[in-house]
């Protein structure tokens, strides 16, 4: 009878990865669950195509007091109905360890810097070779192209810039959705939602000649049309986030 081949290899069956995700904080200022659950609601009904399986970390620090573990639950539970994904809880550096390990949620208290290398010491270039010469100049990193639309975009249609910059030269029509994983450009109004640096690049901006957007975003930080209806409005601006703040400024 012929022996089972085995399927076993020498190397290990996995790998880790660095890699740069973009979280949302839900900052909570209340710990009733019957006090934000209309709130949420009312807030995913106005972004569903946010809300809809987002991770995010719930940040305990503007409460009066750390919640017990089964008030944690609770709001664990209300946003998971409102298709939130909780991955973990944020909260005074050493005051929720056994909390997150109770609930079985990664604790964000206190993020971990590694350590940067000691910079190597400068070396001198060989006598024999001039140090003009002896320096060779680093190759340019190449461009980021950038997707050009030429036309409007209307409602219904959805643009995704992915790898690159978004460039469009005319107007974002209401119900209308552009993205993209650098910068978007609208040289028009933007009246529809715009996502830039989807794939978490948190340098990435939007720009518009007339900011009437129904919803902007960068890196999953995002402000709805309430939000903006600021001093910018309906007027030429750009969004940028300030640390973990999205901001809009004139252009």
């Amino acid at each position: 009878m012929a022996q089972a081949e085995s399927k076993s290899t020498a190397g290990t069956g996995f790998q880790f990865k660095s890699t740069r995700a973009a979280l949302n904080e839900l900052i909570l200022l209340e710990s009733d669950p019957a006090l934000l659950a209309p709130q949420l609601a009312a807030h995913a009904a106005r972004v569903p195509m946010l809300f809809n399986g987002m991770p995010v970390v719930l940040n305990l620090q503007q409460l009066p007091q750390l919640p017990s573990a089964a008030e944690v639950q609770a709001l664990i539970e209300l946003c998971r109905e409102q298709t939130l994904m909780p991955v973990g809880i944020k909260a005074e550096p050493g005051s929720a360890t056994e909390l997150c390990a109770q609930l079985q949620m990664a604790d964000f208290s206190q993020q971990r810097r590694v350590a940067e290398p000691a910079p190597e010491p400068a070396t001198e270039p060989s006598p024999r070779q001039p140090a003009a010469e002896a320096e060779t100049a680093p190759e340019p990193a190449p461009a980021r192209a950038a997707k050009i639309v030429t036309t409007p975009v209307r409602s219904g249609q959805q643009i995704y810039a992915r790898g690159s910059d978004l460039v469009i030269l005319s107007s974002v029509g209401a119900g209308a959705e552009v993205m993209a994983d650098g910068h978007i450009h609208v040289y028009g109004p933007l009246r529809g939602r715009a996502m830039a640096g989807v794939s978490g690049d948190e340098d990435a901006r939007i720009f518009c000649q007339s900011l009437e957007a129904e919803l902007i975003s960068i890196a999953g930080y995002f402000k709805t049309s309430e939000d903006l209806q600021t001093e910018h409005w309906q007027k030429p601006a750009q969004a940028l986030l300030s640390g973990s703040r999205l901001d809009t400024v004139a252009l």
